[in-house]
């Protein structure tokens, strides 16, 4: 999974958010795709990294917490879907 699974897989069910994209070289997974999103009083963070690990990110800011932090190994791939579902589920909720 990458950007571009994330643009037409997820980004079509987040609408009234805001993203942006940026693209580091060499990080401790290898490469790193990061994805930035704000809207309806949330922010949120999703990284792909060339070597298979995957983060997710939210933070409610009427609540003052994060909300959603995960890291997933190259070998928890199968879990990664579930995290999305969640991930998207949390950023809509309310919105």
């Amino acid at each position: 999974m990458d950007g571009s699974w994330f643009n037409e897989s997820v980004k079509p069910l987040l609408k009234g958010f805001s993203l942006e994209c940026s693209l580091f070289a060499d990080g401790d997974f290898g490469n790193l795709e990061r994805i930035e999103l704000e809207g309806f009083n949330k922010l949120g963070t999703v990284e792909f990294w060339s070597k298979g690990w995957v983060g997710i990110d939210i933070y409610d800011c009427a609540l003052d917490e994060q909300v959603m932090n995960v890291l997933l190994s190259p070998e928890e791939e199968e879990s990664v879907s579930q995290a999305f579902e969640s991930f998207v589920r949390i950023l809509t909720q309310d919105s």
